[in-house]
């Protein structure tokens, strides 16, 4: 649990000779809130902690949501997770490491290459695939998401998220095999 996490002191930059050359280029404000927020949080896991939204959303004086904005748009756009309490320790509904592990295990990419990719350990990233193929299984058996939530265990929105990639490769397939 979050609660029990130990505190550790971490050193973080709030503003880098990077931020300051964006500044006179003229980068928009979102962009470098965008490039800020992603820093904070790679700077503090390179330091062995994780930050929550919610503690990035206290240190730079912006909404919650804003800071969603920011994460979700770089996760989205570039396909890399961002490091923090959510995505580091499965919690909630962020883009999971376990998404981006089963989505590269579809891509036929090695498992050591998928856990390099995700930045976690092999056995995670095993663990995640496991989870994905006992999803994909019960999918294509004809199981509901409710079912398959209910006989695996596994939360019903990272089941959904499970069967949308394995629909999603089902397309890239059947578009591949029509040309």
């Amino acid at each position: 649990k979050l609660k029990d996490m130990e505190l550790i002191p971490v050193t973080l930059t709030v503003i880098s000779p990077e931020d300051i050359e964006d500044r006179v280029n003229h980068v928009k404000k979102s962009d470098l809130l965008e490039k800020l927020v992603v820093r904070l949080c790679k700077e503090t896991k390179d330091q062995g902690g994780v930050l929550t939204e919610t503690d990035i959303s206290i240190l730079l004086r912006l909404s919650g949501a804003a800071i969603s904005k920011y994460v979700t748009g770089y996760e989205n756009r570039t396909n890399k997770v961002v490091p923090r309490a959510g995505t580091e320790m499965d919690m909630g509904k962020t883009l999971t490491h376990k998404r981006l592990a089963f989505h590269n295990y579809k891509k036929k990419i090695p498992t050591t290459e998928n856990a390099r990719l995700i930045d976690h350990t092999p056995e995670s990233t095993d663990r995640y695939i496991k989870d994905g193929t006992r999803v994909e299984k019960l999918y294509l058996a004809g199981y509901n998401e409710w079912e398959i939530s209910f006989f695996t265990g596994i939360p019903g929105y990272v089941v959904k998220e499970y069967i949308e990639i394995i629909k999603e490769y089902g397309k890239e397939r059947t578009d591949k095999n029509a040309c």
